[in-house]
């Protein structure tokens, strides 16, 4: 399963980092857990808003990686999902 570093919105310096692990998805990603520095799992107390920026901070830097500027399913391929 795919894991992308992103910043901590729970630290109020944005200087903490949390490991997220999702899934590939048709039309984006899926968060499956979000882990801090110590191991504890904030995704269920994020609010909507928080994990939606996650996920565009992931699929923002899969299209970088990808080069082509698109989210298509070759995403999933890519990062080997």
């Amino acid at each position: 399963m795919p894991s992308h570093v992103c910043i901590d919105f729970q630290d109020q310096y944005a200087q903490a980092e949390v490991l997220v692990t999702f899934e590939t998805m048709a039309d984006g990603v899926q968060l499956v857990s979000a882990h801090d520095a110590s191991d504890d799992d904030i995704l269920p107390g994020l609010e909507d808003l928080q994990r939606r920026a996650l996920e565009s901070e992931i699929l923002d830097d899969c299209r970088r990686a990808l080069g082509n500027g698109r989210t298509t399913r070759r995403i999933g391929r890519t990062l080997g999902a």
